[in-house]
């Protein structure tokens, strides 16, 4: 593959998680948080943002734990970019084993009726959100480059 095709799937990758997170972190913020547009969305559409958010942390809790990350199969694992993964091990180096810990209850919280979301969860959710983006929009500045 060229060094054009590598950084166009690259791309396509970190903007599909990209937007995954956002478009589902919206949803869960306007219903847990009581904002505006909250009254538009309906019980199966939070549900499922809950769901696909809890299945973006678990996916990224086996890709930060090298032991866990043998036994994902590779589908899951293309939904993540590795220059992602490996932001976040740089940024947790010191806690990361603590870090993969709370994502994994997270996960439980984001799965369980009703959602049990904290502020801090939010607050986690919103640095991955940030890095995604970051990440995206780094990927589209070296195609740029090209």
């Amino acid at each position: 593959m060229s060094d054009v095709s590598v950084l166009s799937h690259e791309y396509k990758t970190t903007s599909e998680l990209s937007q995954a997170i956002n478009t589902n972190l919206i949803v869960l913020k306007r219903v847990a948080l009581g904002l505006p547009g909250a009254e538009k969305v309906n019980a199966t559409q939070f549900t499922a943002s809950c769901y696909r958010l809890a299945e973006i942390v678990e996916t990224l809790v086996n890709l930060l734990d090298l032991r866990k990350a043998k036994s994902l199969n590779a589908t899951q694992a293309a939904h993540i970019p590795g220059a992602f993964v490996e932001r976040l091990r740089r940024e947790r180096y010191g806690d990361l084993a603590y870090y993969v810990q709370d994502l994994e209850q997270m996960a439980v919280r984001l799965r369980a009726e009703p959602p049990q979301v904290t502020t801090a969860d939010f607050a986690v959710l919103d640095h991955l959100a940030a890095i995604a983006d970051a990440e995206t929009s780094g990927v589209f500045r070296q195609m740029m480059r090209r």
